[in-house]
């Protein structure tokens, strides 16, 4: 169940940060809402990838499974759907949000070790 809501939220994520276009829908609430809204997306990618493949008794800072998927999934696509957004028309690279998304992916993956009670409904 948890690697088909990672593929699922990736898609989501990338269909979302990669399309064109300019008819987003436009609310604002406070000034920086941008960035809490790319937080509390790669906070989700970096949570959902760390636990792919890891079984209940292997949970720990040394299990290298969790380790590649936070890397190549939580902060790997935040990084490189970031830097794709350059070439796509009406989008833009912005080094802020790709820190953002870092630092949402490292939250994820806090979130995945410290929080045993939630991980386990995912799987």
């Amino acid at each position: 169940m948890r690697v088909g809501l990672a593929i699922s939220w990736m898609i989501v994520l990338a269909l979302a940060m990669l399309s064109p276009g300019t008819k987003f829908p436009d609310i604002d609430l406070f000034n920086f809402q941008d960035k809490v809204v790319h937080l509390i997306c790669f906070f989700l990618q970096g949570y959902l990838w760390s636990g792919v493949g890891v079984k209940k008794g292997e949970i720990s800072l040394k299990n290298t499974t969790i380790w590649r998927n936070f890397i190549l999934f939580g902060l790997g696509c935040g990084i490189v759907f970031e830097f794709l957004q350059q070439y796509i028309p009406y989008r833009s690279f912005d080094l802020v949000d790709m820190i953002t998304n870092a630092l949402g992916a490292c939250l994820g993956l806090v979130g995945y070790l410290k929080w045993p009670f939630i991980k386990y409904i995912l799987d």
